[in-house]
């Protein structure tokens, strides 16, 4: 705790720079007048909050050196061997998740479980998004190598047992453990690379582990189909993940060798010392929060109606744990698993919140364009899949060109602002598109909101971590991936709650108009079959109601991206808050 004598000092040093600010030289990388010394001063008040909340303090030594005179940057050959080892982790991780939406048919035959047959994608996302936040302040306490590995090996035995299971539960609680270190391998790669290359180059290698992890997403299904059609069957597709994960691991445990000021896990310090130091009531009560609150938000409105007493019983839960939560993390925890005081930086804040909005906003499209072109346009998969390809490639390269921008001129706030912008236009575009649009506009319907959401989550994840002391990257990034998940989940299930409740409410006001020529029993089977099915409306519905029903769909579809453009708003309401801080040419911040 601070005395009253430190605390003197340190609003001395502040208030010094107060009355001749804007006069003192120019900082080259933004060229605002004072700019070096509002940074220096808002440091320091940054540095007396952390220091206040005693983030870290734990295991950490007072008058520690920040950083180590006798440690050199890694060898260029080193680091490329480093950093290719975690994009195939996450290129692992990335396609597992995807994995199994062409092979879910031939799991459920051999099984016979169709019914429940959702379960096997839906555990790994959930487990990944539900631990995804732990590892930030795990990796502070235990260090970033052992965690790596740790969660590379999580991820390896998940893939092993989801290939050798006799039974389809089986094969759920396998694909829980690989979601585990899945999302562990993404998040600590991402959190490592900061420990391993300067501020201003951490961009580029930020955008490329967007560029792999889009990569594996793009890659998983079509692998898995690949062998279970022609190479084994459906195990195979899992089995085969086991060997290149081990080679990930390997070359980690060889090759990686970090600063010593991220090792924030002294060797004086007991085992024992280092478990007592974690905050088990605040990760528990985080994990019981953000599983209630997945599962709430993934099954509401479907197999759980929202008036049911087990929904309303989910929320109360979701909430009371949210509470709770809030309240350790605040007051109770000495060292916080999951600092919510960085909040109250503008920068971590607008961030923060810009990640939940984008992700609301990407995944509720990417859900349901394709619903938009195969019930409005009557389009087959593989059309559909064509259409949806060049997303792929503004989202590689729109990840890669931030980071490269951002490597070149260090400025990251109006390049953000700019693309969020353009991110809303082709929101926008999307909103007021019609049924007869011109074929080459379908192509291109992604491709706007795509690079916008890339430049987004690279850019917003540097300002964060460039917001606050090297020390405490891997809070900032596991509060990031906490708002991407819960972001994500929360926008796929408003979204489609609009979207049933719009079209329910469509098909029965305009499918009862042909009462008087009809029967209303037929009509009722016409509401009830075209709600469940756009293939149905294409390819069974009557020649009398069927451009009806597309035109329900069509509207539909139409609130569904309405919600999105809202979404997209607000991503650019709160990118406007954040703060532009200089990113450093070296991992010791002084140049």
């Amino acid at each position: 705790m601070e005395t009253d004598n430190s605390k003197d000092n340190l609003n001395s040093r502040t208030k010094l720079f107060r009355p001749v600010r804007n006069e003192i030289v120019q900082d080259a990388s933004t060229d605002l007048p004072g700019f070096v010394a509002e940074e220096i001063e808002e440091r320091e008040e940054l540095y007396r909050e952390f220091q206040r909340t005693n983030y870290g303090s734990t295991i950490r030594r007072e008058g520690s050196p920040r950083w180590a005179d006798d440690f050199s940057p890694i060898p260029p050959n080193k680091l490329m061997v480093i950093t290719l080892s975690m994009y195939l982790g996450i290129f692992l991780a990335a396609a597992d998740g995807t994995l199994v939406s062409t092979i879910m048919a031939h799991i459920a035959s051999e099984f016979k479980e169709l019914p429940r047959i959702s379960w096997i994608a839906t555990t790994y996302l959930l487990s990944s998004a539900t631990f995804q936040p732990l590892y930030g302040k795990l990796s502070d306490i235990f260090g970033r190598k052992p965690l790596l590995l740790m969660n590379n090996i999580v991820f390896l035995v998940g893939c092993l047992m989801c290939g050798l299971t006799p039974s389809f539960w089986g094969l759920v609680g396998a694909r829980f453990i690989s979601g585990i270190g899945g999302g562990g391998v993404t998040s600590m790669c991402s959190i490592t690379i900061s420990d391993i290359v300067p501020l201003r180059d951490r961009a580029l290698y930020q955008g490329m582990c967007n560029f792999f992890f889009g990569l594996g997403t793009a890659c998983g299904g079509i692998v898995g189909g690949w062998f279970s059609d022609h190479s084994g069957g459906w195990r195979m597709a899992f089995l085969i993940q086991v060997p290149l994960s081990a080679l990930s691991s390997l070359l980690i445990a060889a090759f990686m060798k970090l600063p010593p000021r991220s090792k924030r896990s002294n060797s004086s310090i007991s085992v024992r010392d280092k478990l007592l130091s974690v905050d088990w009531a605040g990760a528990a009560v985080l994990v019981v929060f953000l599983s209630l609150f997945l599962v709430t938000a993934s099954l509401g409105g479907k197999e759980v109606a929202f008036n049911s007493k087990t929904f309303v019983t989910f929320c109360i839960g979701s909430f009371l744990a949210c509470a709770l939560f809030i309240n350790i993390e605040l007051y109770g925890a000495k060292d916080p698993i999951l600092p919510l005081s960085f909040l109250r930086d503008r920068s971590v804040l607008g961030s923060s919140f810009s990640n939940w909005f984008c992700m609301m906003a990407i995944m509720t499209t990417s859900y349901y364009l394709p619903i938009y072109y195969s019930g409005v346009l009557n389009m087959s998969p593989t059309s559909v899949g064509k259409r949806l390809m060049p997303n792929f490639f503004s989202t590689a390269f729109g990840s890669l060109g931030a980071g490269y921008y951002m490597k070149r001129t260090g400025k990251y706030y109006w390049f953000t602002v700019g693309f969020c912008f353009l991110s809303l236009l082709g929101h926008l575009q999307i909103n007021l598109m019609e049924p007869d649009i011109a074929t080459w506009r379908q192509y291109l319907l992604l491709v706007i909101p795509g690079f916008g959401y890339s430049v987004l989550i690279t850019v917003a994840l540097l300002a964060m971590i460039a917001a606050v002391p090297h020390d405490h990257h891997a809070a900032t990034t596991s509060i990031s991936y906490a708002f991407r998940s819960t972001g994500s989940t929360l926008g796929v299930s408003i979204g489609g709650a609009i979207f049933r409740q719009s079209l329910k409410g469509l098909l029965s006001r305009n499918v009862l108009k042909f009462e008087d020529s009809h029967p209303k029993k037929e009509l009722l089977e016409i509401i009830e079959n075209a709600s469940k099915s756009s293939e149905w409306v294409h390819d069974f519905a009557p020649e009398f109601i069927r451009s009806t029903l597309v035109s329900c769909y069509h509207f539909a579809c139409k609130d569904t991206f309405l919600f999105c453009t809202l979404c997209s708003i607000g991503t650019l309401a709160s990118i406007l808050i954040i703060k532009e801080y200089k990113l450093h040419v070296s991992l010791d911040r002084k140049n």
